[in-house]
């Protein structure tokens, strides 16, 4: 299973749509009364906003955890282990959020988790 390293401008416009069609959900959901679609609206809004963090090889050897859309690493480890860890606490910190661990080959996801 291959996945984009980064997030380009289909993502971003996914994302912009998502968080309108919350937007208009709840306000339909407020106007009408139905705390369904109120909830819902709500829902479709907080997914739209999930953190992605991208732990990869470095390219000076070992492995980085980068923030998705960053420019630079949040940090840089000797072990991939190390890097797992230390993604898993930042995503931990920053709900909803995602961890995308990659192969050595820095271009297939190896494991995929979600927070919050």
């Amino acid at each position: 299973m291959g996945r984009r390293k980064q997030g380009g401008p289909e993502d971003a416009f996914d994302k912009a749509a998502d968080k309108a069609a919350g937007g208009l959900g709840e306000a339909l959901g407020m106007m009408t009364g139905d705390k369904s679609l109120e909830a819902e609206g709500r829902a479709t809004r907080k997914k739209g906003e999930l953190k992605t963090y991208i732990v990869t090889p470095h390219a000076d050897g070992g492995w980085k955890v980068q923030a998705e859309g960053a420019s630079r690493a949040s940090s840089v480890h000797r072990t991939k282990a190390e890097a797992v860890a230390a993604g898993k606490t930042l995503a931990r910190g920053q709900t909803p959020s995602q961890l995308l661990i990659y192969k050595q080959d820095g271009l297939e996801v190896q494991e995929e988790k979600t927070y919050g």
